[in-house]
């Protein structure tokens, strides 16, 4: 991680940019092909929106206490 809280703030919102555009990518895709999927399929791909999601909270709660610690 970089060393300056401003440098871990902008690692953070890289990270989120890349997680919001995945998700995006990811629910075209299902709107694309999810009638040719499996339930298997389905599930795992809950499972990946749900992992997804998560990391989203984590990063953002991540990014307002670095944002609160430089007075932002």
């Amino acid at each position: 991680m970089p060393g300056t809280l401003l440098e871990q703030l902008d690692q953070v919102e890289r990270e989120i940019r890349t997680y919001v555009e995945f998700d995006e990518e990811e629910k075209d895709r299902f709107n694309r092909e999810s009638y040719l999927w499996t339930a298997e399929d389905r599930v795992e791909w809950q499972a990946l929106q749900f992992d997804n999601a998560q990391r989203l909270r984590e990063l953002r709660e991540e990014r307002d206490i670095l944002r609160s610690r430089l007075g932002l």
